[in-house]
């Protein structure tokens, strides 16, 4: 959703959609919902979640491109672009270490992407929260 207000306040594509992008290293870098990985369950977790988190980005992106039809589809490559940094962590979770069988060595942007998490725990729900009601009125305020 971060993704979203900032297609509605900058406007200008060119601009927004890098904007986007970046926003999501500074979403990291603050404290947010995570699992502990030690847990025996937590790639089932995991999965749930992401499951979860992937259904409710696509149900925003519907409901949020209704609420803007005119900025329908800079909202969308705004949404898309600020989440898209995750994508590396499918690379190496699923590519490297489950089909290829090994720990990958992680590229520089993805050893930032790792460091800048310094807080993800279960506890993160609550700043996540008040994140989505900050972001939700800021958006509803611009309609």
């Amino acid at each position: 959703m971060t993704g979203a207000v900032i297609a509605v306040l900058v406007r200008e594509p060119a601009i927004a959609i890098p904007l986007s992008f970046a926003s999501h290293f500074v979403c990291d870098s603050i404290p947010h919902f995570g699992l502990a990985e030690g847990d025996e369950l937590f790639d089932r977790k995991f999965n749930i979640t992401l499951f979860s988190d992937f259904t409710v980005a696509l149900t925003m992106m519907v409901i949020i491109g209704l609420l803007f039809p005119a900025q329908r589809w800079v909202i969308w490559a705004c949404m898309v672009a600020a989440a898209s940094p995750d994508l590396m962590w499918a690379y190496y979770d699923l590519y490297a270490k489950k089909l290829k069988k090994r720990k990958p060595e992680l590229d520089p942007v993805s050893r930032f992407h790792a460091w800048i998490q310094w807080s993800q725990t279960p506890k993160g729900w609550f700043v996540e929260i008040v994140w989505f009601l900050l972001i939700g009125t800021t958006l509803l305020s611009k309609r």
